[in-house]
């Protein structure tokens, strides 16, 4: 697996909601409200994050919180959409190619293998994601997608 420290700047985005089981819940999501949703406002081609707001071994799964997002063109502003911004700072970095139900043992390993790492540690004031650049591999007949893991960390 390989890991990169990247330095990332803060990104203002606009998101939707999911509560619910991670997995295959958060891939229809996607693909049933989200997509529909950034077709409606033209932001497609948009770079796109997906942030978990809860830690799934410490919260019910049912209760799991996960943000699907969009990152908003300079000046541009949707009304009545929540919005906030993810936070700049040192992220761990991977790349992630393969299935709703693959990526939380790609999670699970990527995390293992980051904080295994003495110097780093996580820092639990800011949130994991996932983070799809323009043009992010998405197959809709094998449902195999491509992105970046993110995960937080200080020194």
């Amino acid at each position: 697996m390989k890991i990169e420290i990247v330095e990332r700047q803060p990104v203002k985005v606009a998101y939707l909601r999911y509560i619910g089981p991670a997995g295959v819940g958060i891939g229809r999501f996607w693909r049933a409200t989200v997509t529909p949703w950034l077709a409606d406002h033209g932001l497609l081609d948009c770079p796109r994050y997906g942030v978990s707001l809860d830690n799934p071994r410490e919260t019910p799964p049912e209760m799991c919180r996960y943000d699907a997002c969009v990152e908003l063109p300079r000046g541009l502003d949707i009304p009545d959409t929540e919005q906030t911004t993810i936070a700049g700072g040192s992220y761990a970095v991977t790349r992630f190619k393969g299935t709703g139900a693959e990526i939380g043992a790609a999670w699970g390993a990527f995390v293992a293998v980051t904080l295994a790492d003495a110097p780093n540690r996580l820092d639990d004031q800011r949130h994991p994601f996932e983070h799809y650049p323009r043009g992010a591999l998405f197959d809709a007949k094998t449902g195999v997608f491509a992105c970046e893991l993110c995960l937080p960390i200080g020194s």
